[in-house]
């Protein structure tokens, strides 16, 4: 299936429609953590916009695939990060969307249910793209660090994007973070890092 996809995928136009919208996005993701950021340490700031900032980095790989470049690191970053904070968003709105009484705003709905959507989005992409992806050793270690380290600042200082009802639960929700980054890597080694080694053509 993936065979017959691969021209429709790697297309030219539908590689820059992908780049536009992830460039959108990202930037409208920027946006929305603002009122967090103006409250927040700037040492903090390229580790509080999480799921922009993995935007970002698949917009940054699209990028290098439209100018027929290629970057290990930005393809690991991009892959992980789509998924743990798709993932993690998609969860997050469900658990408030619970929290919500009859009473709730229709706009209220309607935007968890679109951020849901958009990252739901999110990592459904990375997988797609994951068979054009390479990886090295040391993408995978230096992700795991930028990854680890991100839910280090979340969770232990405390900058984790602001759910205010959910705030009672931080502690399980960490928990389950640590537990997601794992299994992304997991994943991301299935898919990726084992094929590119079995492959050779990995590169320290």
């Amino acid at each position: 299936m993936l065979h017959m996809l691969r021209p429709l995928l790697t297309h030219r136009i539908v590689l820059m429609t992908l780049f536009v919208i992830n460039l959108l996005g990202t930037i409208y993701g920027y946006v929305w953590y603002e009122p967090q950021l103006r409250d927040t340490p700037l040492l903090y700031w390229p580790f509080v916009p999480d799921s922009p900032t993995a935007s970002l980095f698949f917009t940054i790989v699209l990028g290098l695939w439209i100018a027929g470049k290629k970057s290990p690191l930005m393809e690991t970053l991009a892959f992980i990060t789509l998924i743990k904070y798709g993932l993690w968003a998609v969860v997050m709105n469900l658990l408030f969307l619970r929290t919500l009484g009859s009473d709730a705003e229709t706009v209220t709905v309607l935007m968890a249910v679109m951020l849901m959507v958009s990252h739901g989005a999110m990592a459904f992409q990375a997988l797609l793209y994951a068979p054009f992806m390479k990886w090295t050793v040391r993408s995978f270690v230096l992700t795991l660090i930028w990854v680890v380290h991100n839910d280090v600042v979340d969770y232990v200082l405390g900058q984790w994007p602001r759910y205010p009802s959910l705030a009672e639960h931080i502690m399980w929700i960490g928990y389950g973070s640590f537990w997601l980054t794992g299994l992304c890597f997991f994943v991301g080694y299935k898919l990726i890092l084992r094929s590119s080694l079995d492959n050779k053509v990995i590169r320290m």
